[in-house]
């Protein structure tokens, strides 16, 4: 009568794909996947926001279906959904706090922490629009940058934190269309979608020693910079690898129909590491196929490859957050399994850069196994944690809670690579 497993969803309503995952929350904090439901969004998402309200609604039905299908009847269990979010006008900033440092003695406590951060969030955005997101991002004492202030000597502490904003109505899209899905709001938690994949695949050795997370969708790109495990930035281009598609099609007079299918079923990379001459194609006229020089695939595909990162390194330049990245670029998202991506994005930074996809203890997620699932695993993982921490219920009353619920996770794992470094 009495179902007693932790049951969590994660529903991402990308511009290629509509993807639902269902996952049981494991005592030790990890998450087995038990049930996805994922089916192409048909045009019903674009550039990360919804464009048909009545198809996406649709399809996102099909996917719940499926789910609920393959969990074994589990989705209705669900104690809560985390629900991806790009688009919406996100933008982000860093806000600073302060605090005085009171003790006699004149050392930071968790008190004066605390108050510098509740300072931080005290933010005002412009009418109409809301804050998503917020995450602590580093500390300073009497104006030095220290990683952990606690302890520390001084008399004022500031403490940055990162603010990710949208606008209101855009973003209730995206609650509307999962409450009328059938779950309740107190159960709905958007999150910006760098940050949930951010979660689901970098470590903490990368979050500690500095990573760039780049995310190329179909219609978007997402990115956020991890430094001391902090958040120092993040931002979505409404440009993806659909663009690349797009760029083939016209550049060399294909249907935009075949571009795709050369991309998503890996010919076009094959074509590539066999270092072919050309493709062919049928021609105009009967028997004559028209042969298009391999080279002229990769020059489209390298320029726009390209003026993506090109715009991420000077937009993170401007927030001097290029600094300091040891581990390098993490790649993912459906465009990052292209065979040139890792190379221009190498080329762009001048960094070295991995392909992600998502992993647990080291092997591949059932059910979610290449980098188009990064973020539908990393909003999982993201659920599963939260649900740690509100164990027995369904969280604090919904959306706005989320934004506790991020720096909470955040500073968890700031203070576990605090006490490794003594």
């Amino acid at each position: 009568m009495f179902n007693n497993r932790e049951i969590v969803t994660a529903v991402d309503l990308g511009s290629s794909k509509i993807c639902v995952l269902v996952g049981e929350a494991l005592p030790d904090g990890k998450v087995k996947v038990i049930g996805q439901g994922c089916v192409p969004s048909e045009g019903s998402i674009v550039k990360g926001e919804i464009y048909n309200m009545d198809k996406a609604f649709e399809l996102l039905g099909s996917a719940l279906e499926e789910a609920d299908r393959s969990s074994d009847r589990e989705l209705g269990n669900s104690r809560l959904v985390i629900v991806p979010v790009t688009g919406c006008g996100i933008e982000s900033m860093q806000g600073v706090g302060t605090a005085t440092i009171r003790s006699e003695q004149r050392v930071v406590t968790e008190k004066e922490r605390a108050e510098a951060v509740e300072n931080a969030k005290d933010q005002h955005v412009s009418a109409g629009r809301e804050i998503i997101n917020i995450s602590e991002s580093c500390f300073a004492i009497d104006g030095r940058p220290v990683c952990n202030p606690l302890l520390q000597s001084g008399r004022r502490l500031d403490a940055y934190v990162h603010l990710v904003h949208g606008v209101t109505t855009r973003l209730e899209n995206f609650r509307t269309i999962v409450r009328e899905s059938g779950f309740e709001d107190s159960m709905i938690y958007p999150v910006f979608a760098p940050l949930a994949t951010d979660y689901g695949i970098l470590s903490e050795e990368e979050r500690g020693s500095g990573a760039l997370l780049v995310d190329i969708g179909a219609g978007t790109t997402e990115y956020d910079v991890e430094c001391n495990s902090g958040v120092r930035a993040s931002g979505v281009l409404q440009v993806g690898f659909d663009h690349v598609c797009n760029d083939l099609a016209v550049g060399l007079d294909l249907n935009i129909g075949v571009c795709r299918k050369l991309v998503e079923d890996g010919s076009l990379s094959r074509a590539i590491r066999e270092h072919r001459d050309c493709l062919e194609f049928p021609g105009s006229s009967v028997g004559t196929p028209r042969r298009i020089p391999l080279n002229s695939f990769e020059t489209i595909i390298d320029l726009r490859l390209r003026e993506i990162f090109e715009i991420i390194k000077q937009i993170l330049n401007e927030k001097n957050a290029l600094s300091q990245l040891e581990a390098g670029g993490i790649l993912t998202g459906g465009g990052a399994m292209f065979e040139r991506t890792g190379a221009m994005f190498r080329e762009v930074f001048e960094m070295s850069c991995r392909i992600a996809q998502p992993l647990e203890n080291g092997d591949p997620v059932a059910l979610a196994e290449n980098p188009r699932f990064s973020t539908v695993w990393g909003a999982l993982r993201l659920a599963v944690a939260y649900n740690a921490m509100e164990p027995g219920g369904s969280g604090r009353g919904g959306f706005g809670s989320l934004l506790d619920m991020v720096d909470s996770l955040v500073s968890r794992t700031r203070k576990k690579l605090w006490n490794r470094r003594g």
